[in-house]
């Protein structure tokens, strides 16, 4: 079973998931900046760090896309 912060801290990552599948490139850097440094003192988890990476992976793929049809 999870615990309050457990859930509390999932639920959070869901909206940074959503926040980045609308963020541009220069938000994404600057987002993905700001992640690394929350993991470094250690406010994510490297669960929610691998989650962060992957959304920002895919929100990647579909700006490189965007950008070869245009």
């Amino acid at each position: 079973m999870l615990t309050k912060t457990a859930v509390d801290a999932s639920a959070g990552v869901g909206v940074w998931v959503a926040q980045i599948e609308q963020m541009t490139l220069e938000e994404l850097a600057t987002f993905q900046s700001k992640t690394l440094t929350k993991f470094i003192a250690g406010k994510v988890t490297p669960k929610q760090a691998r989650t962060i990476d992957h959304a920002i992976g895919e929100r990647l793929e579909v700006i490189e896309q965007q950008l070869r049809c245009a």
